[in-house]
């Protein structure tokens, strides 16, 4: 099964996904306000940048917070992987008190 994103490009603090055009189109039915006021209550996650001509979102996180691996295992080929990654990311991010 193809995913919605691929990893592009993966270095500690910034990762560069590839996304099918349907995604876009979907994200577009949500105002980017919205997608900024959330990503701004996670501190973990410092900005994004989506690129509709290269059809690319670049994320930068902080690679202290959040590790390689989990970002990684999140945006994977394994749907199982992810799952486990973002409920590990939530447990973590909560446990120290970074979301609520």
């Amino acid at each position: 099964m193809r995913r919605w994103v691929e990893i592009a490009h993966h270095i500690p603090g910034r990762i560069r996904l590839k996304y099918k055009v349907g995604l876009m189109a979907q994200l577009m039915q949500y105002s980017l306000k919205d997608v900024d006021d959330v990503v701004a209550q996670i501190p973990a996650f410092l900005s994004y940048k989506l690129n509709k001509s290269t059809g690319s979102i670049v994320i930068e996180y902080n690679p202290e917070l959040v590790s390689a691996a989990v970002i990684n295992d999140l945006f994977g080929e394994s749907d199982e992987q992810a799952t486990d990654a973002y409920h590990l990311l939530a447990e973590y991010l909560q446990a120290e008190g970074i979301t609520q």
